[in-house]
C-alpha cells in the first residue's frame, strides 16, 4: 500500500513538472512572437520616420505637381507621380481578369494531370524570373519588335508578364481555401458551376486576393529595372507628361529616384532623391492601407464577416 501510494505520488510530481515546462515553453514562445511581431512594427516606424526626416524639407506643393529639371535646381516629381499610377493601372488592368481567370481554370475546371502540373510549373518558374531578364526581353519584344517604343504601355505589359504568374498562384491558393461545403451546398441548391463560383467562391476568397492584389501593386510601385528598359528615364514636355497617351515615355517615381542618384547633373539631387523616396513610401503606404479598407468592405459585403 506505502509503496502505491509513493509511486501515485510521484507520477502526480512529474506530471506537474511537465505542466510546468509546458507553460515554460509557452510563456518563452509567446514572448518570442510578440518581440518579433513589435520588431517589425518598430522597424517600419523607425524606417518612415529615418525618410521623413530626410526627405520632408524638399516636400512643396511645386515638387509634387511639377515638371522634373535636368539640370537647374528646384525641378519636381509630378509626372513621375502621375506615371507612377498610370502604369499601375495599366499593369492591374490587364493582369488581374487574365490571373483571376488563370487561377480559377487551374482550381475549379483544370483536372488533376500533366497539363495542370505544367501550368502550375510554369507558373512558379516564371515568377521567380528576375525582373531585370524580364526588361530585356521587354525591350526585345514591346519596344524593339512591335515598335512601341520606350512607353507607358511597353512597360505596362512587361510588368503584366513579370507580375501575372505570382498573382495567378495567389489567385489559385486563394480559392483553394474556400471549403468543399460551399460548392456542395450551391451546386445541391441546382446552382451550375459557374454560378457557384461566381456567387459563393469567389465572395469568400475575395480577402485573400485583395492581399495579393496589394503585394503586386507594391511590387509595381517600386519597380526600377523592368522599367527603365522599357518605359524610359524621361517624362514627354509640357502638358504631355500628363497626358493619357500610352506611347509616350513614362519614367516612374521609382525610376526617377534611381536616376537621380545616379545619372542626374542637378546640384540638388540628393534633396530630390530623399524627397522621391519620402514621396513613394507615401504612396505605397496610402495605396496599402486604402486596398485594406476596401478589401474589408467587400469581404463584408459579399460574406458578411470582415477578413
Amino acid at each position: 500500500m506505502a509503496h502505491a501510494i509513493a509511486t501515485s505520488e510521484a507520477v502526480e510530481q512529474r506530471v506537474a513538472s511537465n505542466a510546468r515546462g509546458r507553460r515554460l515553453v509557452d510563456k518563452i514562445a509567446t514572448v518570442g512572437l510578440w518581440s518579433a511581431a513589435i520588431f517589425v512594427v518598430v522597424l517600419l516606424a523607425l524606417f518612415v520616420a529615418y525618410l521623413f526626416a530626410l526627405g520632408w524639407s524638399a516636400i512643396s506643393w511645386h515638387f509634387l505637381t511639377g515638371l522634373p529639371s535636368e539640370l537647374t535646381a528646384g525641378g519636381g516629381v509630378g509626372p513621375q507621380i502621375y506615371n507612377s499610377f498610370y502604369i499601375l493601372f495599366l499593369t492591374l488592368l490587364m493582369t488581374v481578369p487574365i490571373a483571376l481567370a488563370a487561377g480559377i481554370y487551374v482550381q475549379e475546371y483544370a483536372p488533376t494531370g500533366r497539363f495542370r502540373d505544367a501550368v502550375q510549373f510554369s507558373a512558379e518558374s516564371l515568377a521567380t524570373v528576375p525582373s531585370i531578364v524580364m526588361g530585356l526581353f521587354g525591350l526585345l519584344l514591346f519596344v524593339q519588335h512591335f515598335h512601341m517604343g520606350f512607353s507607358a504601355i511597353a512597360g505596362a505589359f512587361t510588368l503584366t508578364l513579370l507580375n501575372l504568374p505570382a498573382l495567378m498562384r495567389v489567385s489559385q491558393e486563394a480559392l483553394a481555401g474556400v471549403p468543399n461545403t460551399y460548392r456542395e451546398a450551391s451546386m445541391g441548391l441546382g446552382a451550375t458551376k459557374w454560378q457557384t463560383i461566381l456567387r459563393s467562391v469567389l465572395p469568400s476568397a475575395i480577402g485573400p486576393m485583395i492581399t495579393g492584389i496589394v503585394l503586386i501593386s507594391g511590387r509595381i510601385f517600386g519597380e526600377t529595372a523592368a522599367l527603365i528598359y522599357t518605359a524610359g528615364t524621361s517624362v514627354a514636355h509640357g502638358n504631355a507628361a500628363f497626358s493619357l497617351d500610352p506611347f509616350r515615355p513614362a519614367e516612374t517615381l521609382a525610376v526617377h529616384l534611381w536616376y537621380a542618384h545616379t545619372e542626374a547633373l542637378i546640384p540638388d539631387v540628393t534633396k530630390i532623391g530623399n524627397g522621391s523616396a519620402l514621396v513613394l513610401l507615401v504612396m505605397v503606404l496610402i495605396f496599402n492601407i486604402s486596398a485594406r479598407i476596401v478589401g474589408r468592405w467587400l469581404s463584408i459585403r459579399l460574406t458578411g464577416k470582415g477578413t
